[in-house]
């Protein structure tokens, strides 16, 4: 988690201390207090403190800070660190038993107390295991344990990854290769140096809570593999009590969004996806939850929370905020989800309904009318009795209309749903006005139905495709066949509202935020950016070398010599920087005494597995240059220069070239592959990293302007009150998509960079300083084509300016231009974008989704292309800080064309899929990891703002 106040880290610390045995408090006591303290003490608190530290810790010690500027709280100090990793260590499991002697030295009182209760815990180990998956986009998914004969128990958010609901039960998802469904096994082994292991097979998904219900689900184990010995654990009966030793056992996993990996690996012994045991005890318990201080990582999802003293579980852990607490669900609450799952296993596995014409068991036939009256009752183990329509099947026997054309038609008793039988004759092509009258109807009517999240005026789409018929759209948190709906205990929802057509969708996480699309509020943008006349970005030649390539593929094998050549100075202005590989080049292109770097970076972004943070990459850069670093945090948010992003991806060497992208120095957008000269890379790079367009130019002209305008950017960014860190709103949204279109199976095509040595005709473009005067005319000029392609395309929270070029956009669409645009895929929010740009008439036929596109480009009549890091939002084009270049240059835009055209044909029609679980908003102000089977996007950008 993201705290920004060192002061919350500081109590947490205290709290944890507290709530410790007191030999533990002993301990930490002791080590505070010892003249000769290790050395990881020193690497971790330093760790610790640039990450708490704020914008204090970053900066150069020695760097002036102006008068009255709020540079952060006080750092945070060894004594926290200790609590953290004395307080809470975390030990291996060998041969089905903790090692005793694996934590670090100085938890001495924890090892007795493990001692002394080996017993207990160890009992539980031969019942825990590792949850593997195969055919899907990981090796694993979380701990899962034995909770009854044959049955484990997980989280909700784990099985989420394989798991789908289907008719009356639940399926397996199909896999990676969109044909398969995805293998799930428990590796009950699966220990540190130990190769052997213990698999056993999942057969079936019994349950998985509702997403309103707790974080729980549970699995079937292959009946054969009940060996002796696999004992389920006990449920606590009595509510814990505050302040009782407990021990999270599970498979902790790397997880880079843990803020300082340094000290994750201390923690963990750098051993990653193993059997551990981790010590710490109860802050927190009620009926509904229970928090614990336990050292836990994104494996560690499902664990048991084992009670020391008695080996009895208490809990079962779900969630965790890194040095604040650890939530688990109660044993309480896992007995009653216990016997639901008890009385589910008794239903045939297979999703088939047991079929009876009586009310007790028959051994006949029959066809099930006899003398019921043309019911029939389904025992599924639940009885549902639903009628036949007789008359229709009266009509058919008569020579009306077969019973094939009828179809799958029973008569559903709406009595008491809220729901007027004697409805409004169905209209076919309602307008506007009827949808948003029906759309306030059916919000009165089901404003308290819990599966209910939003309801809005929409398009009804049909097999992933949108109509051009309206609709009242209304968003679940999961769409259920009828069977499992009615197994909730809830009634279908209606086809029609008031005549209106109704269209069932999961929602969005626009959905989720309550935003309301009926009667929006007026959205608002700033900024407080001075033009700079004396910099003008006027239209000019531009002579020299030029490097012109996308990704993956060429982006890291391009920036890597481009860095490499430094050999004065290197400016930067950056939206995310954490790729090891592009930190590593940074540091090698400036490692000399004589080269600076100076830099200026949006602080808070979130980082992918295996990446720095922000902070990190900072301050490996400030260890290696000292006074030779000039840098500041860019100056965002209310009281900011910018809007809501520093967004610009832009690098000056030596004052005479420069590097301009659409990508940030991620491993998304520069990963360390080469899919041009590299055979294993081909596969997988445009499967698994960003589409992105980026340049080189060698002018030194060119470069100068720029480079002026980030170092003004930098000078500014210092004097700015309350320039920190600025937390941004996180959502995780489904990361599996492999049913896209985008993952088809012919092998993958990688252009070669276009490079050259002559004359171009370019204009430098930044924001907020002159996109919507530049590119406005640029869209206006195109006489037969315009190819767009953007991660975002909002037209919704539209401003005027930015409406300015949405509807020159659309004029030359409805002009018979061939107008053609891509947007990135974000899942749950493609409904909603596809929605928007149809009601805002553009034609949807001409669009499609690209998942992983983040490149910002446009291509005008196959003779001039605008590309840079600019997203088609009201803040991207006019309030962010952005930087962009338009190329009036045949062969250059040509070379773009080619590789929007190859991604078009390749993506196929825009087909939204409607079995993605819905998304998951994360805890405000946080930086937590996401549930199995999701990835963290900020908000702005999956609403497209």
């Amino acid at each position: 988690m993201t705290v920004e106040d060192s002061q919350r880290v500081k109590l947490v610390a205290q709290q944890v201390a507290a709530a410790s045995p007191p030999d533990v408090q002993a301990d930490i006591r002791a080590l505070m207090h010892s003249a000769d303290k290790p050395e990881w003490l020193s690497e971790a608190g330093r760790a610790m403190n640039v990450r708490y530290g704020g914008v204090r810790a970053l900066m150069n010690k020695d760097q002036p800070v102006e008068e009255g500027v709020d540079i952060g709280p006080p750092p945070v100090g060894n004594d926290e660190t200790i609590v953290f990793a004395v307080g809470t260590p975390v030990f291996l499991v060998k041969n089905n038993a903790v090692d005793i002697d694996s934590a670090r030295e100085e938890a001495r009182a924890w090892r007795r107390i493990l001692t002394e209760n080996a017993a207990n815990v160890n009992r539980a180990m031969v019942s825990i295991g590792r949850v593997d998956v195969s055919n899907a986009d990981r090796d694993y998914a979380g701990t899962a344990w034995v909770i009854d004969d044959g049955l484990v128990v997980t989280n909700r958010h784990v099985a989420n990854l394989f798991a789908e609901a289907s008719g009356t039960g639940f399926r397996f998802k199909i896999g990676f290769d969109a044909r398969r469904e995805i293998g799930v096994n428990i590796d009950f082994l699966e220990e540190y140096g130990n190769d052997a292991s213990d698999e056993v097979k999942i057969e079936r998904v019994v349950w998985v809570a509702p997403e309103s219900g707790p974080d729980v689900a549970f699995l079937k184990l292959e009946q054969k593999s009940s060996p002796v010995g696999r004992l389920k654990l006990d449920l606590a009966v009595d509510l814990p009590v505050r302040n009782l030793p407990v021990a999270a056992i599970g498979y902790p996993a790397s997880d880079s969004r843990f803020s300082d990996q340094r000290l994750a690996e201390k923690i963990f012994g750098g051993v990653f996806t193993k059997k551990r045991l981790a010590v710490g005890n109860l802050l927190a318990a009620d009926e509904n939850r229970v928090t614990h201080s336990c050292s836990t990582l994104g494996g560690n999802s499902g664990s048991p929370l084992l009670d020391i003293g008695t080996g009895r579980v208490t809990g079962l852990h779900y969630s965790g905020t890194e040095f604040i607490e650890n939530d688990a669900v109660p044993a309480a609450v896992l007995q009653r989800c216990l016997q639901r799952a008890r009385g589910l296993l008794e239903a045939p596995s297979n999703g088939e309904i047991i079929v009876s014409s009586k009310d007790g068991n028959s051994s006949g036939g029959g066809n099930g009318t006899g003398s019921n009256g043309g019911k029939v009752t389904f025992t599924v183990p639940l009885k549902i009795t639903v009628e036949l329509d007789t008359a229709a099947l009266q009509s058919s026997l008569s020579g009306g209309p077969t019973l094939s054309s009828l179809g799958s038609t029973f008569v559903v008793n709406t009595a008491g749903s809220g729901i007027d039988a004697a409805a409004v004759a169905p209209i076919a092509m309602p307008t506007k006005e009827q949808v948003f009258a029906a759309v306030r109807s059916a919000r009165s009517q089901f404003a308290n139905r819990e599966d209910v999240v939003a309801i809005k005026p929409g398009y009804r789409f049909e097999n992933g495709e949108i109509t051009d018929q309206r609709a009242v759209v209304i968003a679940v948190n999961r769409k259920l066949e009828l069977g499992a709906l009615e197994a909730r205990g809830r009634t279908k929802l209606p086809d029609y509202i008031d005549g209106v057509r109704t269209d069932i969708t999961v929602a969005s996480a626009q959905d989720l935020f309550g935003i309301d699309l009926d009667e929006a509020a007026t959205a608002s943008w700033h900024t407080n950016y001075k033009p700079r006349p004396d910099l003008p970005l006027s239209r000019r030649p531009v002579s020299g070398k030029f490097v012109i390539h996308t990704g993956p593929d060429a982006s890291w094998p391009q920036l890597s010599p481009f860095l490499s050549k430094t050999r004065t100075s290197l400016v930067v202005a950056m939206y995310d920087f954490g790729a090891t590989n592009v930190a590593n080049g940074v540091l090698d292109a400036v490692k000399g005494q004589a080269e600076t770097i100076s830099m200026v970076l949006q602080m808070g972004g979130k980082v992918h597995d295996g990446d720095l943070t922000d902070a990190e990459a900072v301050a490996q850069i400030r260890d290696a240059k000292g006074n030779k670093f000039d840098f500041a945090p860019a100056s965002v948010g209310k009281d900011g220069i910018f809007d809501s992003a520093y967004h610009i991806k832009v690098a000056v060497r030596d004052h005479k070239a420069m590097w301009l992208s659409s990508g940030n120095w991620q491993s998304s957008n520069q990963p360390n592959v080469a899919p041009l000269t590299n055979k294993d890379d081909e596969a997988s790079a445009l499967r698994l990293y960003n589409r992105e367009w980026h340049a080189i130019l060698e002018n030194a002209e060119l470069s100068k302007l720029y480079e002026a305008h980030i170092l003004r950017d930098l000078a500014e960014a210092k004097t700015v009150t309350e320039a920190s860190i600025v937390p941004e709103q996180l959502v995780f949204l489904p990361a599996n998509l492999a049913m896209d279109t985008l993952e088809a199976p012919q092998k993958p095509r990688y252009f070669q960079p276009l490079t050259g040595e002559r004359t171009i005709d370019v204009q430098p473009i930044l924001t907020p300083d002159n996109y919507i005067d530049v590119v406005l005319p640029f869209i206006q000029s195109a006489k037969s084509r315009i190819y767009f392609q953007n991660q975002s395309f909002n037209t919704k929270t539209v401003g005027d300016n930015y409406r300015r070029l949405l509807d020159a956009l659309l004029e030359k669409q409805k002009g018979g231009l061939d107008v053609r645009i891509i947007f990135r895929s974000f899942g749950s929010e493609d409904r909603d974008v596809i929605s928007n740009a149809k009601d805002y008439g553009f034609d949807t036929n001409k669009i499609r989704k690209q998942k992983n596109c983040h490149t910002k480009g446009i291509i005008i009549d196959s003779e001039a292309v605008l590309m840079g890091s600019h997203n088609w939002t009201t803040a991207g084009t006019g309030f962010n800080r952005d930087a962009s270049l338009i190329f009036y240059d045949v062969e250059i835009a040509k070379f773009y064309e080619e590789i929007f055209l190859y991604d078009w044909n390749r993506i196929g029609p825009a087909k939204i899929d409607e079995n993605l679980p819905p998304p998951v908003l994360a805890p405000a102000g946080a930086e937590t990891a996401p549930p199995s089977g999701y990835i963290a996007v900020p908000l702005s950008i999956a609403l497209g703002r």
